[in-house]
Formats: C-alpha cells, sequence, structure tokens
C-alpha cells in the first residue's frame, strides 16, 4: 500500500496560482496560444540525431491518457503499425480507475482504457507513469486501488513514491516526476527530485509533467529548464500540455532530445484543441565508442476523434490546423 490515509480533496482546485489559473480558463475556452512560437526549432518527423549508432532498442511515447467521460476508446491501424516494432511503450496515465464522486474537474477511468491500451501494445511491455497533477483527485486509497488494476492487467506503473523510475534494461532508466498536483498529493514524485534518481552508466530518460497547458510553444522558462536538465538526461520527453509542442534537439557535446509536451493521447472533449498530440519513437545504442545515444527519431500527431455514439478513435493524423 502506498499510505493509510485518505486525505480529503478540494472540490475547486487548480496546480496553479490565481494568475495563472485566469490565463488557463481564458485558454481553455479561447483556444491555445501560439506565443513563443520562435523559442526552439523543430526537427522534422523522421530525424536522425546522431550517426553510427547501432540501434539496440526502440521505444514509443505517447502523451496524456485522459478521462473518456464513459466513451469506449479504439486505436487505429496506422497507429498500432506504427508502434508495433517497438520494444516498449510508455505513457501519462492522468485519470484514476474509478467510479467514485470527486472534485470538479476530477479525471476518471474506467477498466476499458486497458482494453484499449492492450489493444494498442503488450501491456507487459507498457509502462505508465502516474506523476501528473491528477494523481490525487481521489486521494491515496482510490489511488493504490487503481495501482492494483493497473498491475492486474499487466501493465508496469512508475512515477510513485514506492517507484519513481524504470529501468527498461540495465541501462535504460526513465525517470518520471510532476512540477504540479491539483490536490494535496505525497505519493507521487516531484520535479524537484528527480536528478537523485539519475543512474551512473546509464542512459537516463526524463518524463516529466511540466510547462503549462493550451499552448503551442513552450515558455522561456520552461526552455531554460531544459537546457540545464539536457546536460545531466539523455534525453527529455515532457507532457501536460494538453496539445502539442516542439521536439528539438540540443547540443551538450553529444546531441540530444528535448520533446517539449506531447499532447493529448486520448480524451473526451467538445472543445477541438484538446483533441491532438504526438506519438514519438526512438532508437538507442552505442556508437564507435560505445557510448549510448540516440538514432532515429520518428514521430506523427495523432488525434482523438468520435467514431460513433459511444465510442472514439484515436489514431494518427496527417492534419495539426494550429500550425496553418
Amino acid at each position: 500500500m502506498i499510505g493509510e490515509t485518505d486525505p480529503k480533496p478540494k472540490y475547486f482546485a487548480s496546480p496553479y496560482n490565481f494568475k495563472e489559473t485566469l490565463g488557463w480558463f481564458r485558454r481553455n475556452f479561447f483556444g491555445v496560444t501560439r506565443k513563443n512560437k520562435d523559442i526552439v526549432t523543430p526537427i522534422p518527423k523522421n530525424f536522425t540525431l546522431n550517426e553510427n549508432i547501432t540501434p539496440k532498442y526502440s521505444i514509443a511515447f505517447i502523451g496524456d491518457i485522459m478521462d473518456m467521460n464513459g466513451m469506449n476508446l479504439v486505436i487505429g491501424q496506422a497507429l498500432k503499425d506504427f508502434i508495433h516494432e517497438c520494444d516498449y511503450l510508455i505513457g501519462n496515465f492522468e485519470a484514476t480507475l474509478t467510479n467514485a464522486k470527486g472534485a470538479y474537474m476530477a479525471q476518471r477511468h474506467r477498466s476499458q482504457i486497458l482494453d484499449a491500451l492492450a489493444d494498442l501494445f503488450d501491456p507487459t511491455r507498457t509502462f505508465l507513469s502516474l506523476a501528473n497533477n491528477h494523481a490525487g483527485d481521489f486521494g491515496r486509497k482510490i489511488f493504490t486501488d487503481s495501482i492494483n488494476e493497473i498491475k492486474a492487467r499487466g501493465f508496469s506503473i512508475f512515477g510513485i513514491t514506492e517507484q519513481p523510475y524504470i529501468d527498461l534494461q540495465e541501462n535504460i532508466r526513465i525517470i518520471a516526476g510532476t512540477m504540479w498536483s491539483n490536490q494535496k498529493c505525497d505519493y507521487v514524485v516531484k520535479f524537484d527530485d528527480v536528478d537523485q534518481y539519475l543512474k551512473t552508466d546509464a542512459f537516463n530518460i526524463l518524463y516529466p509533467h511540466w510547462s503549462y497547458e493550451l499552448e503551442l510553444y513552450p515558455r522561456p522558462k520552461t526552455v531554460e529548464i531544459g537546457n540545464q536538465l539536457i546536460k545531466k538526461f539523455d534525453a527529455i520527453v515532457g507532457h501536460h500540455s494538453h496539445c502539442p509542442q516542439p521536439i528539438s534537439t540540443s547540443n551538450d557535446g553529444i546531441n540530444k532530445l528535448i520533446a517539449y509536451g506531447l499532447g493529448d493521447f486520448c480524451i473526451w472533449e467538445k472543445l477541438q484543441h484538446y483533441l491532438y498530440g504526438i506519438v514519438l519513437k526512438i532508437d538507442i545504442g552505442p556508437n564507435q565508442e560505445g557510448i549510448w545515444q540516440l538514432g532515429k527519431i520518428s514521430w506523427n500527431y495523432v488525434k482523438s476523434a468520435p467514431q460513433s455514439e459511444n465510442t472514439w478513435l484515436t489514431d494518427i493524423t496527417d492534419d495539426f490546423p494550429y500550425l496553418k
């Protein structure tokens, strides 16, 4: 068990201060902002980060797995095909498996979401981060029950204080941490604590819940933080933005990757600006000197949209209207 106490959540909860909360409301109802457009340079959908590596493992990343509001989720064939040869899949599980009443905008999942994820990729090779701002929506007990159900279906979780990271292989570690929490929550990894979980002589990937929502481009402060962290980590793949943000590179003697925000993998939402995300694939392997690096990078936009009265489809799309 993660804990024995179950604090009562606040009904109206925001991870931000008053000013940032007002900004979130404005973007939520009027659409994404395009501020800071030229702050980073995005890479194309197919890009080789470092030449002359021998690929050993391929990892796929998806963004926020959000509340489907009782709808069934199905996965499109193009998305399955895009990741089917990968060795591992990483996602941000941003809702709790429960029917309980909760705070305003609390995120719930039904068990069907696990059916959809199992249809997408082998659960035994799927790792779900729980370090996000909605982890505390229902308190410890319900959160723990949700974890037990996820594990019972064969999935692995990380980002909690008892399991801050996952080691995909002896020399590949993925570390989660959240910058935000809507509720008082001490059972997920905080963003400020991620450094302590770095593994010596390993390829360390940071998978943070960071930055701000519904902004097409990261803020200067986020870029500054990313540029500092990439000196310690070998790659950063972020989430929480609820819309796709740029995938870019950084050079600290070795070419590295910073994906600022993968947007939403799935969500039931009438507002179109919530319906898009990114699926990302990376190849990892040693170079001629035996140093593990990223090689080929591939990514695509995904869209979650209604397929029928009670079914939503998530699949790859070529259309992302907010960059036009």
